[in-house]
Parts: structure tokens; C-alpha cells; sequence
């Protein structure tokens, strides 16, 4: 896909670099990826069109059509792989005009504040190690698609909340 106007997230690979993320489900209408560097929440990962669409409030035909769906199962599959209680769904939008959903697995005491606070202030970023393996977990829970699937570096252990 050419870029929109210097859209970051229609150049997935920028998107990557810029963000820390890497892209571990796509479909023709949706992606998702998944942030493997700096973030203090485990598994915190970016849903969006692969089409440029700007904001929520753009959506329209197949995306609209398969927004719920899609949206229910890479969180039903956030929730399964990283043990949350539930997963937090975020659009802002004015950063980047191109329709993302941030989403953040969140379990009691993690770094996430519900409501005003988003994340605690002074919470340790999560390793790259841990990120990556959380990614990697959700990659082969989604099934890899037509992207390159790595073999991952570590399990995810019952003692971050997972089943191993």
C-alpha cells in the first residue's frame, strides 16, 4: 500500500520501527499489532485498517461490517494469552489520522489506572523479551497468516499470569 499523505500506519514497517511493534495478524481488512518495546503493559498491541481510514467516525462498508467480530476475538485472544481480567479499548485519534484501537490487557496491579490515568506514573517499562513473548504467543494463537512467524524465545509463564 502506497502511503497516505505521510500516513505512519499505512507504512507498516515505519509504524514498526516508530512505535516498537510488529505486526502479528492481518487479514484484508485488519491488522494487529503489538508493541515489543518500552511498554509498561504486557501485550498491549494497535488494531487498524489496513485501508486508510482516518478517524472512527470514517468507518464504513466491510470494515464497519467487521469491525465487532474482529475486534471480539484479538481480544478475547489479549485477555486468553496474557491471563487479563479484561482488556481496556482506547481510540484517540489525534496523534496519528488513521484509525487505530489501542488495546491494553489490564489485571489488579498492573501499570494501567482505569478512567483519567492511564498508566501509573514511574512504572518500569516491560522487557523486550517478555513484550516480544506475549506477541508471539497471540501470533500463533491467531494463526500467522501471511506474515513471517519467528519461533519464540521464551514460553509465558503461568507466573506472569498466563497457562504456560
Amino acid at each position: 500500500m502506497t502511503p497516505n499523505d505521510g500516513c505512519v500506519l499505512c507504512s507498516p514497517e515505519l509504524a514498526a520501527d516508530l512505535f516498537g511493534r510488529r505486526i502479528v495478524w492481518q487479514n484484508n481488512l485488519w491488522r494487529l499489532s503489538m508493541i515489543e518495546q518500552g511498554s509498561p503493559v504486557i501485550g498491549f498491541a494497535h488494531l487498524e485498517p489496513v485501508r486508510h481510514i482516518p478517524y472512527l467516525t470514517d468507518l464504513a462498508g466491510e470494515e464497519a461490517a467487521t469491525l465487532g467480530p474482529t475486534l471480539a476475538r484479538v481480544t478475547n485472544t489479549l485477555k486468553a494469552v496474557t491471563g487479563a481480567d479484561l482488556v481496556y479499548v482506547y481510540v484517540f485519534g489525534e496523534r496519528v489520522a488513521h484509525l487505530h484501537l489501542n488495546l491494553a490487557p489490564h489485571r489488579e496491579g498492573d501499570a494501567l489506572l482505569g478512567g483519567p490515568g492511564l498508566i501509573r506514573a514511574g512504572a518500569p517499562a516491560i522487557s523486550s523479551e517478555e513484550l516480544t513473548a506475549v506477541s508471539q504467543a497471540v501470533e500463533t494463537a491467531l494463526g500467522a497468516g501471511r506474515h513471517e512467524t519467528r519461533t519464540p524465545r521464551r514460553t509465558w509463564t503461568s507466573e506472569h499470569g498466563g497457562d504456560g
